[in-house]
């Protein structure tokens, strides 16, 4: 009886702390949102928007009658209810924005009770992605409109907005993001479908994200499979037109003409109207030209001409596309009707609202094209001069635009790590006031329940604030990251610029210096100059990054020093004699042949900066490499010793840091990051580094090396560019590439050096190359091709050939060390880009030729081998 009179105690006392909690309870728990507005989805999703997406131009004429018709109404409701309709239905012009901004005003000035017309006509003025009128809502303003009249189904057209006002600033991820949140806001299958097909759009006119042709390709395939067999014919048709653009852009010429057959007839029909059904038009007409289907080109561009446009782009690209069909005609009416063309081009490139500079770049390079085909050399100069111009414009405002952009995102991660703060202080404070409300209710049933709950708060309380710290911390390093990123972007821009912007002027006069033998030698010897630095700067920040960020394995082997001493004495050995130095490679005796063991490339990377640095601030007397043992016996000393004036004692600690040139007049070129790498790369190895400078008595740095246990292997003679051979000697190359410039210059260098070399864009374009018994020596492969990558499509070509253990060079410019694992399991050597020719020739040859008993394989080849 007395156990039964505890538990009803007990029960009673649960009871009353539930009572007590149940407030705090259900204001935790109470869900957010709004209610559904069936009347505005029915009338403005189901209806105007879905209109659109059926049949532009039926849904433009019912839109423009209605919006005739209300111009006489008292109601101002139904004014605004048919612009909104006029402005969904119908494509952006000066007319449209003079009516947005009439609306939106009106809109406006009749308050709070027409805020769902508000949000209507800024909901279809979002739809269409071009620069805002002067009064619309903007993206802060528009949201909150939209939270206040609570239907969810509202952040559709929200997201929308925020998409299209990151697409226009050139923020095209962001943009992205926001029409895949939109995407998820669908309450409708063509919702969801025009979401997917912004995603697509998006990434379509990105120049940012690289190679995307997969995911549009997907998208725009699950958005096709959604109103396939519906009446929504103007999505569909763009859908299609679109997808129409990804299957040509990669090379699927009978798949993108088959979609171009299904898209004409609606086109024909009015789906997408006469604005947009003229670009369309215009559009199949070009890639039918670039097919080489110049008849079928030429009367499907009469019949897109015939279509009513005032819009500048469609006009340009009109002319443009006309230019180019005629000129691949060549005949003289196709020239005089070309005059007419380039006139017409020129009046609509005066036009104030054409005025952006990629659209005039693209214009001029049609003309250009147009008057080479045509033999007017003149005109077509000065047309890819203007060209030329108008695309430094464009890259100079995508630069600025870039930089915006990484300044936003900088301010957006300092907010973020703000508000991390914040919440962990909120968390903290909001812990401890539960804890609190705890407490009270438990001092109703005694002081031991109350204790016990007080302890649960402290150490809440105690782990909330060990969390709070850790965030701090790492949002402290997380700064002097990004601090050190934005450094390495600035200095990188800056020192890039100088043999970019060389080249850039040699390309001017090229075809000056090839009419004169003596100038071109000498302009050829600039351009390969301003080629080297380029691509040295660029080897230092691949290293620098893969430092930096933890992503470089080192692969550990015996390094032979009689092959490494022979590569700094050729490497530097002329550049030391032009400044009147010399330069002295002394390896002790018996030192000579040794073997160390290190990772080869960042070695030589190491070697080669100490001794270019050495060169560069030293002006007279020698640079002097030697080679000693070290007292232990276990290793030698490599020192690189110059007689330069030596280093202020103030500053010997800044030499090894980023970015520091201790003479920038004296160090005109590179990026001061050389020691910088040296420093990183002999920290990663083990290798301990010395340096010693007495002011006015030149510099010496050492690098103890441990010495390897296997036999040294026998000294190879340096390689050397290969010269023509017969084909015996030479071998047989495969080029995989998808860029044609690419691919086609290898391959001619390749050639030159008396290899024999079959080029393509994938293993089936190469296995079409083969016959009669003939199998390729070494593949050479970008890891970036149209819809696959250089390994999957090694792996092919392997088993087509049944050659399983086909050497493999994979040349990339991407430094994720995931890459290189894959490749060394697939035994495929590694290079990164640029490759130097020279370093091209030497991995070509120790491929073909592998040493004698060397197990490694060419997966343990790096790019410096």
């Amino acid at each position: 009886m007395a156990r039964h009179e505890s538990r009803r105690a007990g029960g009673r006392w649960r009871g009353w702390l539930a009572c007590l909690l149940l407030p705090a309870q259900v204001a935790l728990a109470a869900p957010s949102g709004g209610s559904i507005d069936q009347a505005w989805r029915d009338g403005f999703v189901m209806g105007s928007f879905a209109d659109a997406m059926r049949h532009a131009a039926r849904a433009e004429k019912r839109a423009a009658a209605a919006l005739e018709a209300a111009k006489g109404s008292s109601d101002p409701r139904i004014r605004l209810r048919a612009a909104a309709d006029y402005l969904m239905a119908t494509s952006a012009t000066a007319t449209d924005c003079r009516l947005t901004d009439e609306s939106l005003a009106l809109a406006r000035s009749l308050g709070p009770a027409y805020e769902r017309e508000l949000f209507d006509l800024s909901a279809a003025a979002s739809i269409v992605n071009r620069k805002p009128c002067k009064t619309e809502l903007t993206v802060t303003e528009f949201d909150a409109l939209g939270q206040r009249l609570g239907d969810p189904a509202r952040q559709y057209f929200v997201l929308q907005a925020k998409a299209a006002e990151a697409s226009r600033a050139g923020r095209f991820n962001d943009a992205i993001q926001f029409t895949a949140q939109q995407r998820e806001q669908a309450i409708t299958d063509v919702q969801t479908a025009y979401a997917l097909y912004q995603m697509a759009l998006t990434d379509s006119v990105s120049t940012a994200l690289g190679d995307r042709t997969d995911n549009m390709r997907g998208w725009l395939q699950q958005a096709l499979a959604l109103v396939e067999h519906s009446d929504f014919e103007a999505i569909r048709a763009s859908i299609m037109f679109l997808l129409f653009r990804v299957e040509f852009g990669a090379g699927h010429r009978d798949t993108a003409f088959a979609l171009m057959n299904q898209v004409q007839p609606l086109l024909r029909g009015g789906a997408l109207g006469d604005e947009t059904g003229a670009f369309t038009a215009i559009q199949f007409a070009l890639a039918l030209a670039i097919a080489g289907r110049l008849p079928q080109a030429l009367a499907l561009y009469d019949e897109g001409a015939r279509w009513p446009t005032q819009e500048p782009n469609t006009l340009a690209m009109r002319n443009s596309t006309l230019l180019e069909i005629l000129g691949r005609v060549k005949t003289p009416e196709a020239h005089r009707r070309g005059l007419e063309a380039l006139q017409q081009l020129q009046q609509v490139m005066a036009d104030p609202a054409f005025g952006i500079p990629s659209r005039v770049a693209m214009s001029k390079r049609y003309a250009a094209r147009f008057h080479e085909a045509f033999g007017d050399y003149r005109e077509a100069l000065a047309a890819l001069k203007a060209a030329n111009e108008a695309g430094t414009e464009a890259q100079a405002l995508a630069n600025e635009t870039a930089r915006a952009e990484l300044r936003e995102k900088l301010d957006v991660a300092a907010k973020e790590q703000e508000n991390a703060r914040l919440k962990a202080d909120a968390e903290l404070q909001a812990a401890r006031q539960r804890g609190w409300i705890v407490a009270f209710a438990i001092a109703a049933v005694g002081v031991l329940a109350t204790g016990a709950a007080l302890a649960l708060a402290v150490r809440r309380g105690r782990r909330l604030a060990a969390v709070s710290a850790e965030l701090a911390q790492r949002n402290t390093e997380l700064e002097q990251l990004s601090a050190s990123r934005i450094r390495m972007l600035a200095a990188a821009c800056h020192d890039l610029r100088q043999p970019a912007h060389a080249l850039g002027m040699l390309a001017e006069l090229g075809a000056d210096a090839q009419r004169d033998p003596d100038r071109f030698g000498t302009w050829l010897a600039r351009v390969q100059r301003s080629t080297a630095a380029l691509a040295e700067m660029l080897d230092e920040l691949m290293d620098l990054g893969r430092l930096d960020g933890g992503h470089y394995a080192p692969q550990l082997s015996p390094v032979s020093m009689h092959e490494l001493l022979q590569e700094v004495k050729l490497h530097f050995e002329g550049l030391a004699a032009r400044k009147g130095l010399r330069l002295e490679v002394l390896p002790a005796p018996g030192l000579a042949e040794v073997d160390i063991v290190s990772d080869r490339h960042l070695l030589r990377r190491i070697v080669f900066n100490l001794v270019s640095n050495a060169v560069k601030y030293t002006d007279t007397g020698f640079v002097r490499v030697k080679l000693s043992a070290d007292a232990t016996g276990r290793a030698v000393q490599l020192a690189v010793q110059d007689s330069g004036p030596g280093i202020p004692p103030d500053k010997l600690d800044d030499v090894f840091r980023d970015y520091v040139r201790l003479n920038p007049m004296q160090a005109a070129e590179g990026l001061g990051i050389g020691l910088s790498i040296v420093r990183r790369a002999s920290e990663l190895l083990g290798h301990s580094l010395q340096l010693v400078s007495p002011p006015g008595e030149g510099t010496t740095v050492s690098l103890r090396l441990p010495l390897s246990d296997a036999p040294p292997a026998a000294a190879a003679a340096p390689a050397s560019t290969p010269v023509a051979m017969g084909h015996a000697a030479r071998g047989v190359l495969a080029v995989l590439e998808n860029d044609v410039d690419v691919r086609e210059a290898m391959a001619a260098l390749l050639r030159r050096w008396g290899y024999t070399v079959h080029a393509g864009g994938d293993a089936q374009a190469l296995l079409a190359q083969f016959g009669g018994g003939e199998t390729p020596d070494l593949v050479v492969t970008d890891l970036h091709l149209d819809g696959s990558d250089g390994l999957a499509e090694l792996a092919r070509l392997r088993q087509a050939l049944q050659l399983p253990g086909l050497p493999a060079l994979l040349v990339t410019g991407d430094l994720d060390a995931a890459i290189t694992e894959q490749a060394q399991a697939a035994q495929v050597c590694v290079a990164h880009k640029p490759l130097a020719p020279r370093k091209l020739s030497a991995l070509v040859q120790r491929l073909l030729t592998p040493p004698a008993g060397d197990g490694n394989g060419p997966g343990a080849l790096t790019a410096s081998a």
